[in-house]
């Protein structure tokens, strides 16, 4: 029997195999967790241009219309509004991924007054993943330079 092998025992093996798997698991964990932050970051941020958007469509609106009223239903807005011939328009913001609502703002008059407004965008899928931005729709003042 020779005593002088040099080798690896199961031992030294399993151990090697476990401490292995641990590092493995922890690395996966990371980017994981990584990957999760990052969609969810991609997700708020079309939420805040989704947002930008409607608030841009609906300023332009606002600022043309002699009549303005903007409804929150079933996650989407709707305007509907009277332009200065007197001809009623519709228009609905929906998105396939994304939830609308608007508050503080109901039937007005355009040329009266400007509105503070706020819209929440959030995604169909995850309620809690939300974003919300407040506004003032205005109006251009006859006499303002």
């Amino acid at each position: 029997m020779i005593r002088d092998e040099r080798g690896l025992t199961l031992i030294e093996l399993l151990a090697t195999i476990t401490i292995l798997s641990i590092i493995g698991i922890v690395i996966w964990n990371v980017f994981i967790q990584g990957n999760k932050v990052s969609q969810k970051s991609m997700s708020k941020n079309s939420m805040v241009q989704e947002a930008n958007l409607v608030i841009t469509n609906l300023t332009r609106i606002f600022q043309t219309s002699k009549q303005f009223q903007l409804t929150s239903l079933n996650c989407q807005l709707s305007v509907t509004f009277t332009n200065q011939d007197n001809t009623v328009h519709t228009q609905v913001f929906e998105n396939d991924q994304m939830c609308f609502s608007a508050t503080n703002i109901s039937s007005i008059n355009p040329g009266e007054t400007d509105v503070n407004f706020s819209i929440t965008v959030s995604g169909r899928k995850d309620i809690n993943n939300q974003v919300t931005i407040s506004s003032l729709l205005y109006r251009l003042k006859d006499g303002d330079v």
